[in-house]
């Protein structure tokens, strides 16, 4: 397949489009997050390196297609000038980003931080395990996750020595939790089983594993809950008995972890509808858990940027041709690397991909 026909074609890209509709929920249940919608009339003052990369969550087909390590450029124009520039590559697509220097030319503001720099890596990576991109942010609450439940595992073996622990399930991949998910063993694209914050324990005794509920209520529910860990037997709309957890909630961990919010934006959608769905068949208690993250979500992206479906496919600047012939200078090769530009002036954000790829969104303000 030629790259053009895959550019116009077979290209798949997870952009946020549930920002543009309003949901048909009763008057009497409307909260911020089931009104907001992404408003293009607003103007956004400034773009952050997460704005430009939002609207171009890939599927991995896309990043299948990357035959080289790639370098990811970006850069933020702003009255016709280059105001923000950066690069960053890696040595394999599953290792850490690290930035790279660019000529006085281009350079124009301070150096990325590591946060700007993974998420500009995530047009690249293929890291199976998302806490291995965040692991400077997460080793610490992790590691205060692990003393907690290895503590809780042994106050049980000290109180029921018969009885022998298994840990079944500590960090979880993407692909095994969107397993999870069809088969029905949990109801989220995301867990805290992703973010290095969560595990499976189960009760051995004579070789067998225990299932009932009261043996997991007695070792996780009230051990656990002395070590200030959650239970996933007290969940609302899943039960999962031998699951024990750091956060209450994923609300409560991106209310703490902001900068997780990049990896549950692209799951908007299925969010609210999983709500609408669960509503209308009368259970809407059992979303009350989801409705508090949608929530959570509103608060950070309130006023940020967004990109509505309907309005966001358009033209290339020209401006922006320009800026890629100078990142050219700078080692920049179009059959090998992405660019990502933002475009204050015409409120667009573009993206320059080996595959072929090249698109210009406009962006919008989330109201």
């Amino acid at each position: 397949m030629s790259k053009l026909a895959f550019s116009t074609g077979s290209f798949c890209l997870i952009l946020l489009f549930w920002a543009c509709s309003i949901s048909d929920y009763p008057s009497t249940t409307r909260t911020s997050w089931i009104t907001e919608y992404c408003d293009t009339t607003q103007r956004l003052e400034k773009l952050e390196v997460i704005d430009l990369v939002l609207p171009f969550l890939q599927a991995d087909t896309l990043k299948e297609l990357l035959t080289e390590v790639p370098t990811v450029f970006m850069a933020i124009v702003e009255n016709s000038k280059l105001q923000q520039s950066g690069a960053v590559s890696a040595a394999s697509f599953k290792d850490r980003p690290f930035a790279l220097s660019l000529s006085d030319s281009l350079s124009q503001t301070d150096t990325l931080n590591w946060l700007d720099q993974t998420y500009l890596w995530t047009l690249a990576d293929r890291p199976d395990y998302p806490y291995d991109r965040y692991e400077p942010l997460l080793r610490e609450t992790r590691t205060r996750f692990l003393v907690k439940r290895d503590s809780m595992m042994q106050a049980y073996l000290r109180q029921y020595p018969k009885y022998k622990l298994r840990v079944q399930s500590d960090l979880r991949g993407s692909g095994n939790q969107r397993r999870h998910l069809a088969m029905g063993k949990s109801v989220s694209p995301l867990s805290q089983h992703n973010f290095g914050l969560a595990s499976d324990i189960a009760i051995v005794y004579k070789g067998r594993q225990l299932q009932h509920i009261n043996y997991y209520k007695n070792f996780i529910g009230d051990i656990g809950g002395q070590y200030g860990l959650t239970w996933g037997g007290t969940f609302l709309g899943f039960i999962d008995p031998n699951h024990v957890q750091h956060f209450k909630k994923s609300s409560e961990m991106l209310q703490q972890l902001p900068a997780l919010r990049f990896e549950y934006e692209p799951y908007g959608r299925y969010f609210k509808n999983r709500v609408q769905r669960m509503t209308a068949a009368g259970k809407a208690e059992k979303v009350e858990d989801t409705k508090a993250l949608l929530e959570v979500l509103h608060e950070l992206h309130q006023g940020k940027s967004c990109v509505c479906d309907t309005l966001a496919e358009r033209p290339t600047p020209a401006l922006l041709r320009t800026i890629q012939e100078r990142f050219q200078k700078n080692s920049y090769q179009p059959y090998r690397d992405i660019l990502l530009i933002g475009d204050i002036d015409s409120q667009t954000v573009t993206l320059f991909h080996p595959a072929g790829v090249q698109k210009t969104l406009r962006l919008g303000k989330w109201k």
